[in-house]
């Protein structure tokens, strides 16, 4: 998937899952994405 495939609700979702999990890898690894991708 590319950067802007992803929806705002799915973007939402996944910054909300790294402040509760407090782990960007972890989140990351759950939803097949790179960290980076998180991070940027």
């Amino acid at each position: 998937m590319k950067k802007s495939d992803y929806t705002q609700e799915f973007k939402e979702q996944v910054l909300k899952e790294c402040q509760e999990v407090g782990n960007v890898a972890v989140v990351a690894r759950r939803h097949n994405i790179s960290a980076n991708t998180i991070h940027t």
